[in-house]
This record gives structure tokens, C-alpha cells and sequence, in this order.
């Protein structure tokens, strides 16, 4: 597999795009400067306890206040006004929601990250060798200074002690200045940022196989080479700045175009299947179909292969909108139960070039396939994508015939109450079409008005000036329906 990181930077933002043999797996964007994000430590103050949700409200210096659960808290009871070191995790500010944050405070490096508060050293589960765990584990042993935890990260297999022992220093350096930040400080605010996106992004990519890094800019390009001369980055690894001087680069690569497509509710298989995706409160739903796929020996051949892509193209989706939670995969029925466990097996197999952690649970008796996506950033829709304001969201309206019943309606409603009318109805253009096909209550005269650019269901319902008259183009009801 030939995998490639490009970075779009600009004076104000940065983008970063994960591509894996030509195909964008992951989009990361972030504004230069900004502090509403994971990993970021914060000097916070306890502002609310709600022992009914289990959390506390901490005021960290932003426009909300974060969300801490309780149980991290430890045995001593907190209070409003307590002030504490906190740290962004789980998924970034919403907008409906303040950042999430954890008191178990961890500092990463390329191959190490320091645990303070914690004790005793760990391996990734990344890490399956076990005589390559043992090693790791036998080197975090010695370097785990007293009083913290050491997790030791997959890259650190292809590094030297001495690196390590001088990264694990590093850490330390870094969790101690923060303290003697915080010392100083009688405000809620910003202790430690997080490294920017570019560093940041290489230095997680460090443990996996780096064919080629391309940046637009010269400053990134640079500090890329210095961090692969501190043996940050792999030796094998290019490094190319990319000058746009005839063709952006996210164009040159194609980019852009993959981001419009990841937007897609539906979503076409190279097989001729496609997939559809509907993002729901509770859960990700997708559903699986054969669409003009016509080429296997069978139907259970057929919905074999479109479903052993689909489960390839589910997981790359996963990633790529950055989706977390439950997720919840119909999957074309297959009768035989090896084509099934076949799919389980593909979805796994798929799911494990996911950076965050993916539980596969398999097919219930319905045949939906269960799966959960730890959510650590906003998904790419939120990122990218608003409500719709023309109807809110919900991405349908009213018919015009509805709209039109529920007009007619209240003038029946002012009809009962005394005031005969005439009225005229205000409508948009489809609506006082099906308006001026319904039949008036009796002795009360309507006009229907069609007003060009009108939302397709409000309406207003107005007497008729005797001295204006009816307006041009307004059509009245019939009174009755004709035999």
C-alpha cells in the first residue's frame, strides 16, 4: 500500500489529507490558532457539579464551559471554585455541546506518552509480537519516571533506547512546565496547546508505513525535513514541497473532488452497487444495495461480492467522515452462513487501518451488521456542512397540497368565529395553485395569492380592503364542487 500525507496551508487555516494507493481515507482541517480542540491542556475551574449526569461544568477559558465526568475525579468529593489541570478529549466543541474534557492528563510523543497521576508502564495492543511487547515493555520499565505512567506507542519499535529515554525526558519537561504554568495563573485558560496539524498528523503516522509527505508550503516543508533528520520520520519517507505556481495541489491530486463525493448521501461501488448513508441522532445508518451490479453466477454470488466491496468502502467511510458511535450496516441477505462469516472477517480485516479504535460485533438475526467508531473529532458533515434553513434540517416540507389544507383551515377557523371575510390567502406559487383548486366554506369568499420567492409553507391570511379591492393575478375559490 502506497500511503501519502498532503497538507493545504494557509495563512489562517490548514488542511491535511490521508491518501491510501490514490484513494483519500481521512481529511483533517484546523484553524491556525486554535485552542477548542483534544489534546490541549487547560487551567480549569469547577463551575457546576451535576451528580445527576455524573459531571462536572469546568470554565476553561472558552465560550463554553467543558464537560468532566465525575468518576475521574477520584474519592475526594470536588466543589464549585476548585481549580484544576484538565485535558481536551473525546471530540471537539460543538455547537450544541462544550468541549469534553479528562483529568487522567496524557502527554504524546512520536513512540511514548506519559500518564502523570498513573503508575507502571504499558504497550499498545497495537503491538502483536510478543516478543516485541516483551522488549518494549522490559525498555518502558526502565524509562517510566516515578510517579507516572508510560504507554509505549507501536513507532517505538523501529527506535533506539537513547531516543526513547530522550523522549520520555521531553515529556517530563513538558508536564512540569505546565504545572509551574498553572502556578502562576488565578484564571481559567490555555496552559499547553496541542502541537498544529501538520506536526501533529506525522508524528501519529510515525508507527505506520510513510511512502511520501507533500506540502504547499515551504516553512512546513522545512520543518519536516528537520523532524525526519531528529529520526521523527521515517529515512524512506520523501518530503516534497509542492509549488502552486499553474494548479492548487489539492487539485493536482484530486482532492477535492473525493471531498465532494465523501458528502454524498448515496455512494457508487465500482461494482455497480451503492451505498446509502443516513446520519441519525442515535446512529449512523447504512444501507446496502446491489444497484446495477449484474455480474455474478448467482444471487447469493451477486451479494457476495458487491457486499465483500461494500464492507471495504464502509470502513474507508468511517474514516474518512470521521463518523463515531453506533453504526449499523444492512447488508444485502446471503443464505449460506461461510459468505457470511466471510463478510465479518472482510470488515475486520478493513476496519484495522482505522486509526480509532473500531469494535466489529457482527450480524444479528436480521441480518445488520453492528459496529461501534470511538468519536474523537466532529464528524466531517458538521465540519464542513449547516442545517438547511429552509427546512431546518429535516431536508423535506410540506406539500402544496398541505400547506393549502392547513390555509384553508384557518380561515374556516375565522370563518366560525364570526368574521365572514372576504380573504385573501398569501401563498407561495405552488401552494395557491392547490389552493384555488379547493372549495370555499360556505359564505365566506377566499382569494388565493401566489407570491413568487415565498417560503413553501407559511402563508397569511388578510380581509380584503374594500377600497383596495382584490389585487391583480389574486383567484377566487369556487363555492361548490361541480356535478
Amino acid at each position: 500500500m502506497r500511503r501519502e500525507l498532503l497538507f493545504d496551508c494557509a495563512p489562517d487555516w490548514i488542511r491535511a489529507a490521508v491518501v491510501e494507493d490514490g484513494v483519500l481515507c481521512e481529511l483533517h482541517s484546523e484553524q491556525v490558532g486554535s485552542t477548542k480542540a483534544t489534546e490541549s491542556l487547560f487551567y480549569g475551574r469547577i463551575e457546576q457539579i451535576r451528580p445527576s449526569v455524573g459531571a462536572a461544568f469546568v470554565n476553561i477559558g472558552l465560550d463554553r464551559n467543558g464537560f468532566l465526568p465525575l468518576d475521574e475525579l477520584g474519592d475526594t468529593p470536588p466543589k464549585c471554585g476548585d481549580m484544576l489541570i484538565v485535558q481536551g478529549a473525546a471530540r471537539q466543541e460543538t455547537e450544541g455541546k462544550g468541549l469534553r474534557l479528562t483529568a487522567r492528563i496524557n502527554l504524546a510523543g512520536k513512540g511514548l506518552v506519559l500518564v502523570p497521576g498513573s503508575s507502571g508502564a504499558h504497550v499498545s495492543k497495537k503491538v502483536k509480537d510478543p516478543q516485541a511487547r516483551a522488549q518494549l515493555l522490559e525498555a518502558a520499565q526502565a524509562l517510566c519516571p516515578e510517579g507516572f505512567g508510560l504507554i509505549v506507542r507501536t513507532a517505538s519499535q523501529d527506535v533506539t533506547m537513547a531516543l526513547l529515554e530522550e523522549e520520555a525526558q521531553a515529556l517530563l519537561r513538558q508536564w512540569k512546565e505546565a504545572q509551574r504554568h498553572a502556578a502562576g495563573m488565578t484564571r481559567p485558560g490555555v496552559l499547553m496547546e496541542r502541537l498544529p496539524l501538520d506536526r501533529r498528523l506525522v508524528r501519529d503516522m510515525a508507527g505506520r508505513e510513510l511512502d511520501r509527505i507533500v506540502t504547499n508550503s515551504v516553512e512546513s516543508a522545512g520543518a519536516f525535513a528537520q523532524m525526519q533528520r531528529q529520526g521523527l520520520i521515517p529515512e524512506t519517507a520523501r518530503i516534497e514541497h509542492f509549488a502552486e505556481t499553474e494548479q492548487l495541489l489539492f487539485d493536482a491530486m484530486c482532492i477535492e473532488t473525493q471531498i465532494e463525493r465523501a458528502l454524498k448521501k448515496r455512494v457508487w461501488l465500482p461494482c455497480g452497487g451503492y451505498l446509502i448513508i443516513d446520519r441519525c441522532e442515535a446512529m449512523t445508518v447504512i444501507d446496502v444495495n446491489s444497484g446495477k451490479m449484474i455480474l455474478g453466477r448467482s444471487t447469493e454470488d451477486t451479494a457476495l461480492r458487491v457486499n465483500l466491496e461494500a464492507a471495504r468502502e464502509v470502513a474507508r467511510l468511517l474514516r474518512l467522515r470521521d463518523v463515531g458511535g453506533m453504526v449499523v450496516v444492512d447488508f444485502i441477505d446471503m443464505a449460506l452462513p461461510e459468505h457470511r462469516e466471510a463478510l465479518v472477517r472482510a470488515l475486520r480485516d478493513a476496519a484495522k487501518a482505522d486509526r480509532a479504535q473500531v469494535k466489529v460485533y457482527g450480524l444479528t438475526q436480521l441480518g445488520l451488521m453492528e459496529l461501534t467508531r470511538k468519536r474523537v473529532h466532529a464528524e466531517l458533515h458538521r465540519q464542513l456542512c449547516a442545517p438547511c434553513t429552509y427546512c431546518s434540517g429535516t431536508g423535506e416540507v410540506l406539500s402544496p397540497d398541505e400547506v393549502a389544507r392547513r390555509a384553508l383551515y384557518a380561515v374556516r377557523r375565522k370563518a366560525i368565529s364570526g368574521q365572514r371575510g372576504p380573504y385573501l390567502v398569501r401563498l407561495s406559487p405552488a401552494a395557491a395553485q392547490a389552493l384555488s383548486k379547493r372549495v370555499c366554506p360556505p359564505e365566506c369568499a377566499v382569494y388565493a395569492l401566489a407570491v413568487p420567492g415565498r417560503h413553501a409553507e407559511t402563508f397569511d391570511i388578510e380581509p380584503v380592503d374594500p377600497a383596495a379591492g382584490i389585487p391583480k393575478g389574486a383567484v377566487r375559490l369556487v363555492e361548490r364542487m361541480e356535478a
